[in-house]
């Protein structure tokens, strides 16, 4: 093994210097001032959706499939030729910190297999059969990019912590070789619990750590011809150790990492005027400023500085509507994205499922009528999905079923953060056990997000509840009352809505309960669902409960 690692080595530092070879191959940008002109100029061209497919494709490789570029790029890249998306923001997996795919001297080549630790035992991880063969994950993914007509970013997990279940009686096979050697730089021992954080999560206070991920940045814009690099501080929202024991982050801790990003950005413009090929810098964080900002980071001074060029909002939660986000970026060179997450809601309605199409469109209609630039998806593996050839047109989206819901993930904002679920502006209501609403507190009030749905359409609202009587239910959007139409044995009550009463943007849900209210009458979810296409065959459960006529 350590023959076969020694060389890889030598492999990764050949395959450097034609790197870097290939990269500076283009006309050199001869001053700053003309570059960053440049930059604003890619910036400014169409990129209506962003795509990142979580990374793990080459980690997860089907163990009896023969490795070719064409076989790794199948799974989940190659139908995306033909949607909307424009740009792939392709991950080498940096969990946990500096363990990668890509071929690197600065950080760990991620090498293990699952199998050898009880994990996905029917897949491998090709990343040692790619380097023999003279390639990694990005250079694939690069070469597709450049030959079907895509942009290319090189997505980075800032501090992602799926190796906290790393015990030395039991490894784990994400645990890198860095955070081994380095324990003095974690947020605690090994498997200590921590109140807002991971104890395996590095921390940024240290120079030291700042210092590598900046050389991680700058190793990949040397070496590989990418258009764009990501910073996703959402995988995960760990940055100080000070947070992650009930603290809030200092002011010198914000200038620490505003700095770190400064440093960034600079190695990108170097980088990026080698090439003759503007580099953008795109990161993905909190919706709401002030949680950012109590966590660590101040992305109104990054955006005020032209420190990023692209800002994707929400991950496991979203604190803020859209529209406040999306005016972050009102009179500035930056863009602003909806990042819209898989849902990962439990205990949901069999007709209310969020992991379809109707409700990645209804997502992406919100989005863009709350004026935000484009749309972020992440951790979609199935790129045969028909919503990546919708979503990116909000033309196409008035035509659609589109089904919306007052809460689309769920998950709490204390994870990151003492205190978090404070800065929920957003409803907060869903299945989920400790999500869902009880009747006592009516009347309950929501906003809900809808997007231009102004083309004719039947419109119902949807409500999942339990241990209360249709006849005892109030229903009403904008001051306007419901009209109830139907409902089922497993909780489903069906409202009519006026169309009329529809307005693109935020609107009121109204839901009240006459009579004796008890902690056992429970609302669990609540949607409001245009239907313009009865034949919808994903759409059909729902459909014909509804019992729509046309």
């Amino acid at each position: 093994m350590k023959k076969k690692l020694k060389i890889l080595r030598m492999i990764v530092s050949l395959s450097f210097l034609f790197g870097i070879a290939v990269c500076c191959n283009n006309s050199r940008i001869s001053s700053l001032e003309k570059y960053r002109e440049l930059r604003s100029e890619k910036l400014n061209e169409p990129r209506s959706v962003i795509h990142n497919n979580d990374g793990c494709d080459a980690l997860y490789f089907p163990i009896d499939k023969e490795y070719s570029a064409q076989n790794f790029l199948d799974i989940r890249t190659s139908n995306l030729i033909g949607t909307g998306v424009k740009t792939i923001s392709y991950c080498t997996i940096a969990s946990g910190f500096g363990n990668f795919t890509h071929r690197t001297e600065v950080g760990d080549v991620l090498l293990k297999h699952g199998y050898e630790f009880g994990i996905n035992e029917e897949t491998r991880n090709i990343t040692s059969e790619m380097i023999d063969n003279g390639t990694d994950p990005l250079q694939v993914h690069v070469e597709f990019a450049r030959e079907n007509g895509f942009e290319i970013f090189w997505s980075n997990r800032m501090n992602d912590t799926h190796d906290a279940s790393h015990r030395k009686d039991k490894p784990y096979f994400l645990w890198s070789k860095f955070k081994e050697n380095n324990p003095q730089y974690l947020f605690g021992d090994i498997g200590e619990r921590l109140p807002n954080g991971r104890w395996s999560s590095v921390d940024f206070t240290h120079q030291e750590i700042r210092n590598l991920c900046i050389k991680f940045y700058e190793e990949v814009c040397n070496n590989y011809n990418v258009d764009g690099v990501e910073l996703d501080f959402l995988r995960h929202f760990e940055l100080f150790e000070t947070v992650g024991r009930g603290g809030v982050a200092s002011k010198e801790q914000r200038d620490m990492l505003t700095d770190m990003v400064y440093q960034i950005r600079k190695v990108t413009e170097e980088a990026g005027m080698k090439r003759g090929n503007p580099i953008l810098v795109l990161t993905r964080i909190p919706t709401s400023v002030e949680y950012a900002k109590k966590a660590g980071i101040d992305i109104e001074r990054w955006i005020e500085e032209g420190l990023v060029d692209i800002v994707v909002g929400s991950c496991y939660f979203r604190l803020d509507y859209w529209e406040n986000f999306a005016k972050l970026g009102n009179n500035k060179d930056v863009k602003m994205y909806a990042g819209l997450s898989e849902s990962r809601v439990k205990e949901e309605h069999p007709l209310l499922k969020r992991q379809q199409n109707s409700v990645y469109r209804a997502r992406a209609a919100a989005a863009w009528e709350a004026g935000l630039d484009g749309i972020y998806s992440f951790n979609e593996y199935d790129t045969r999905s028909k919503y990546l050839s919708q979503i990116g047109n909000p033309e196409i989206l008035k035509t659609t079923n589109n089904l919306y819901f007052v809460t689309y993930r769920d998950y709490t904002a204390d994870r990151y953060l003492a205190g978090g679920n404070d800065y929920f502006n957003t409803p907060r209501l869903s299945p989920t056990p400790g999500n869902q609403r009880s009747f006592v507190d009516t009347p309950l009030n929501f906003n809900i997000e809808l997007g231009n749905e102004s083309y004719d359409a039947n419109v119902s609202i949807l409500l999942y509840a339990e241990g209360i009587k249709s006849e005892d239910l109030v229903v009403k959007i904008n001051d306007t009352f419901a009209t109830f139409k139907n409902a089922t044995a497993e909780g489903l009550f069906i409202f009519e809505v006026d169309q009329k009463t529809i307005q693109p943007g935020i609107n009121r849900l109204f839901i009240d309960k006459k009579g004796v209210k008890s902690n056992h009458q429970k609302l669990k979810d609540a949607a409001v669902f245009f239907c313009r296409e009865k034949n919808d065959p994903e759409m059909k459960g729902l459909i014909n409960t509804l019992n729509i006529r046309y």
